[in-house]
């Protein structure tokens, strides 16, 4: 009878290791390497890249919803390398980070593999006296002053934004370009550089540009984001403060066919703001005269952003001339009220921001 407790003992023991066992062999993860890092796609459609570079060439199409592995990224984890089934050895998969989300593990698995292309010395300073077209803006020494000096202000030299309305929403204009749908490749090499050297902007969803914006929303705290910037801060303050933009592009006007009599009280405001705060804002004329059709004078409101921008000696961005050899002045015809721009009228906006942004950099 001394030896049963001892006997029981044993049996314990050997009854825990085998329970220890099948613990093990049910979680042999253990031993495994990690499971890499998985996002999902958020943007419509995005063309993948064959370097970490905006102005690299487009390789394969991904739709928003789907999933991948990242199998690698930059330093910064501003560009992901996707696993794509049955993409060849030399295809690129490179995402921009702002086309999609972490879904699941750590981005920090995933190994660096590169670093973003910056631009060579010689693309910066490329076909530098080829003159732009009459449209974008000369830039005097005062407006580049603003620019230049709004570091003082924690602004950021790389960084732009845009305050607009429906034609100046994040999926038909900037990101455009960071989506591939507008292939920055095949630009002139100095506004490959330009693309480059504002790359973080082209991916940013602005809090001031939203379908149905006019000028009177700007500077109204009810139309803004309370959750980002309180109560007291109209779209326009928020997105200044948010994004930390150096320059503002103003494309404003096609939502005020029936308020344009107000026009110009709302959009004064607006170009203060910015200066105040040290932003150089540059103001933009609209493709479309869609306020005639509510007995405004032809023109009207694009004649009160000239003036404007005259009164205040800031950049001029006049894209109704810009779109006049286009097809229907780069407008989608519907009928007698054509205020949306069309594919070539959308195309031609990202190329006379790319023009104007080399223009305030003095490329």
């Amino acid at each position: 009878m001394s030896n049963t407790p001892r006997y029981h003992r044993r049996i314990l023991a050997a009854l825990l290791a085998c329970k220890l066992a099948a613990l093990v062999n049910l979680h042999p993860a253990q031993s495994q390497a990690p499971l890499p890092p998985k996002i999902t796609i958020t943007a419509e459609q995005a063309w993948l890249r064959r370097t970490p570079s905006l102005v690299a060439g487009n390789t394969l199409p991904v739709f928003k919803g789907q999933f991948y592995d990242v199998i690698g990224r930059t330093a910064d984890s501003t560009w992901w390398q996707l696993a794509v089934p049955d993409a060849g050895k030399s295809t690129g998969t490179w995402l921009l980070a702002d086309l999609g989300a972490l879904y699941s593990g750590d981005l920090k698995a995933a190994p660096v593999v590169s670093a973003p292309l910056k631009p060579s010395p010689t693309a910066t300073t490329a076909r530098r006296s080829a003159p732009f077209p009459a449209w974008i803006p000369r830039i005097t020494p005062k407006q580049r002053a603003i620019w230049q000096n709004s570091v003082r202000a924690g602004k950021g030299l790389n960084l732009f934004t845009v305050a607009g309305d429906c034609n100046s929403q994040p999926s038909v204009y900037l990101r455009r370009l960071a989506s591939g749908q507008f292939d920055a490749s095949t630009l002139e090499p100095r506004l490959q550089a330009i693309t480059q050297r504002f790359a973080p902007s082209f991916g940013r969803v602005s809090l001031a540009a939203q379908g149905g914006f006019g000028s009177h929303a700007m500077m109204d705290p009810t139309w803004a984001d309370g959750a980002l910037c309180g109560t007291t801060m109209g779209p326009f303050e928020c997105e200044l403060w948010v994004s930390r933009a150096s320059i503002v592009f103003i494309s404003l006007g096609t939502q005020e066919q029936y308020t344009w009599r107000d026009f110009e009280k709302h959009y004064r405001p607006i170009i203060e703001h910015a200066l105040s705060e040290g932003v150089l804002p540059v103001l933009m004329t609209k493709a479309d005269d869609i306020e005639t059709l509510a007995g405004a004078p032809s023109g009207y409101i694009n004649n009160v952003i000239r003036r404007l921008a005259g009164e205040y000696d800031v950049p001029l961005l006049d894209f109704w001339a810009a779109t006049r050899d286009l097809p229907n002045n780069g407008l989608i015809d519907e009928g007698d009220k054509d205020f949306h721009l069309s594919y070539a009228g959308l195309d031609r906006k990202i190329l006379v921001t790319l023009q104007t942004l080399a223009a305030i950099a003095g490329k």
